[in-house]
């Protein structure tokens, strides 16, 4: 089901994305028992091949079984991050192209699963379970409903209400209406927020914090999963308000 969740989050009929697992091109399954059935089998044996190492099977199911072969090729035969940033940057420099798969994808999985700091319970589980729905749906100034489309604030102040948690209107008026913590007090659940995206107020953007250095915002690019560890959403970075239950 997290894998489910990562390759379509149920929004098409190859739901495990698997057609390519059996040499057809992308979604040309279009029965979802069928992709389940190919996905199952193909997981079953990219986990076979990584010696029961579910990281390194989780990775191979994006990156293709050659990545098991990789890593077990002289470079300790388990997955590690590290590896698949490097794997993903070998593999693009060799077919030409800007990026080769998703070197975050064991990560990306496993928030969807129980036990960790990505895992979705209690107020997050019912936010996210609303915000998921429209993810990949474009962003829209001023937008705070499904009818409408969400800019970042509408996001946050629509999915919060789910969990009958109210929010302000703005991003601005959600940071002032937050209890303010650290960078390293800051939980999945928080809010991030940002300054400088635009011109104007100081607080111009906010997301759903999920932890380990992700949000889930509407931005130029849709409503998406972001990392602000690193990049422009770095360089923007102001700060983490709290409002499940402080």
């Amino acid at each position: 089901m997290a894998l489910t969740m990562q390759e379509s989050g149920g929004r098409v009929p190859d739901v495990m994305q698997s057609s390519e697992s059996l040499g057809l091109p992308p979604n040309s399954i279009t029965d979802p028992e069928t992709s389940i059935d190919a996905g199952c089998k193909h997981f079953k044996a990219v986990l076979a091949s990584a010696k029961g190492d579910i990281n390194l099977a989780l990775q191979s199911y994006n990156f293709g079984g050659g990545f098991t072969l990789w890593v077990q090729d002289g470079r300790g035969g388990k997955y590690t991050l590290a590896l698949a940033k490097e794997f993903s940057v070998y593999m693009a420099a060799k077919m030409g192209w800007k990026s080769y798969g998703d070197p975050e994808y064991v990560n990306h999985v496993r928030r969807y699963l129980g036990g960790g700091t990505n895992s979705f319970s209690g107020n997050l589980k019912i936010i996210m379970q609303e915000a998921l729905k429209y993810q990949g749906n474009p962003y829209v100034w001023g937008g705070s409903t499904p009818s409408t489309g969400f800019d970042c604030s509408g996001l946050t102040q629509w999915t919060y209400k789910q969990a009958n948690i109210m929010l302000p209107r703005t991003a601005e008026v959600q940071y002032h209406a937050s209890k303010i913590i650290t960078q390293s007090e800051a939980v999945a659940g928080d809010l991030v927020f940002f300054s400088g995206t635009y011109a104007g107020k100081t607080i111009t953007h906010v997301g759903i914090y999920l932890g380990n250095g992700k949000m889930y915002n509407s931005n130029d690019s849709g409503v998406e999963y972001s990392t602000i560890t690193s990049g422009y959403w770095k360089e923007h970075l102001y700060g983490f308000g709290r409002v499940l239950g402080g």
